[in-house]
């Protein structure tokens, strides 16, 4: 084996794999552990799930560190488990950003309703955040938020804890899909409380108040009004909607993730 990891400069596929399982090697000489060694505290992990997936052999493991033999998921878990590594570590020696998904999921111009992927990752990573608004600020009043923005920083993705990003979920409404258009247009963004999964029935005297719901079914996702009778739940879609309403029973054929408690949406359609 080389005693230097492969060139980054135009790297391939067969590259990474040859630079990582050089980095492999190199961490574990440096944990002090044997092939043998690894072998058997993958066995400890293969017997503990039951799967022999996990099993990392002395062969194996020899080929992955010499010849750039890519591993499977299971293979790359008990590595990372035996060597301390995080999976975004691991993945990293094999040039896969894991930080970039975010980035790659906006390229990609969903259809389909569906519940967003909203990952903090490391804590330690920083992002763009606005970190200084105008002093005039008032949140009760609607103002436009891109020139009360004073300061643009790099924030710790830590300090977005206290934003309590992990107290609800979020949603997206596909490009095709006008359940509730046009009180909820395509591409909103709609914010889900799963503390209220129950669907209320009346008590709203405007649409605007009548309590929206977002369900999982067994081949999509769904954002309305719902009406429960029993196990039937009846998918109400905006008078103005060309959808038609549509029968589910719970939990068989779906299930309600929550109730919408927030929206952010385009007012105008955005263009190419």
């Amino acid at each position: 084996m080389a005693d230097s990891p492969p060139s980054l400069a135009q790297i391939t596929t067969a590259d990474a794999a040859l630079r990582a399982g050089w980095q492999l090697r190199r961490i574990r000489e440096r944990l002090n552990l044997t092939l043998r060694a690894v072998e058997e505290a993958t066995l400890e992990i293969a017997d503990a799930e039951n799967n022999s997936e996990y099993f990392v052999s002395v062969a194996r493991l020899n080929q992955i560190e010499s010849d750039g033999s890519l591993p499977s998921i299971y293979k790359l878990y008990s590595l990372a488990v035996v060597f301390h590594l995080k999976l975004e570590e691991i993945a990293a020696l094999y040039a896969i950003e894991v930080g970039r998904m975010d980035e790659h999921r906006s390229r990609i111009p969903y259809t389909r309703t569906h519940v967003l992927a909203l990952e903090a990752g490391d804590p330690s990573r920083s992002i763009r955040f606005p970190i200084r608004f105008d002093s005039g600020f008032k949140p009760e009043k609607t103002v436009f938020i891109s020139r009360l923005i004073e300061a643009w920083g790099e924030v710790p993705v830590a300090l977005l804890a206290h934003l309590d990003l992990k107290k609800y979920r979020y949603g997206y409404i596909g490009l095709e899909d006008r359940m509730m258009a046009p009180l909820l247009r395509p591409g909103s963004i709609v914010q889900i409380d799963d503390t209220r999964r129950r669907i209320v029935n009346q008590g709203w005297t405007t649409e605007a108040g009548r309590p929206m719901y977002f369900l999982e079914l067994r081949y999509s996702y769904e954002c309305c009004w719902c009406f429960q009778r029993g196990h039937e739940v009846t998918l109400v879609p905006h008078p103005l909607s060309p959808c038609g309403p549509k029968t589910i029973r719970i939990p068989d054929e779906g299930d309600v993730l929550g109730q919408v408690v927030g929206v952010a949406m385009r007012l105008v359609q955005q263009g190419p």
